[in-house]
């Protein structure tokens, strides 16, 4: 008798399952069709953005004089050395100029970047867009929102 009602709960909870994952409802409680994905052209966006071409000076710029001002101190510092030494150093300033030029550019792009987020988030909640992803991971469906996303970062 017990293996009868265990059998019968085995199978009720089997069947359940399987008519609820077939309805699509998923574990976390929402059903599949009414969740949304939109994508963007993320590089499309960011190159948009009005202040892009900006940053793309001021860092040419910056870079120019940082490489200008480290170039003199590394001929200062391999005065004398050998050229073994000489590599090590120039070696050790070109890390230190790329890791300075680096830094900057994210110091320059990160305002850009909070905008993209900020405007991508808003016209995700405008179309009731649940997910929005880069579109080079998009293989197929979703929404594309980049040029909606572009009026608004123009604004």
């Amino acid at each position: 008798m017990k293996n009868k009602i265990l059998i019968i709960s085995v199978l009720v909870v089997g069947i359940a399952g399987i008519v609820l994952w077939g309805l699509g409802i998923p574990r976390y409680g929402f059903a599949l069709d009414t969740f949304k994905v939109g994508y963007i052209d993320y590089n499309k966006v960011i190159e948009s953005h009005p202040r892009m071409e900006k940053a793309k000076k001021d860092l040419s710029d910056f870079a120019q004089k940082t490489q200008t001002d480290y170039q003199k101190q590394l001929d200062e510092a391999v005065k004398n050395k050998t050229a073994n030494e000489a590599q090590q150093i120039k070696a050790e300033y070109e890390s230190r100029l790329n890791e300075t030029v680096n830094k900057r550019w994210q110091e320059l792009l990160n305002p850009i970047i909070n905008d993209v987020k900020k405007a991508v988030s808003d016209v995700a909640k405008k179309n009731g867009i649940d997910v929005v992803l880069r579109g080079d991971i998009v293989i197929t469906g979703g929404i594309d929102i980049t040029d909606d996303v572009i009026k608004v970062i123009k604004k």
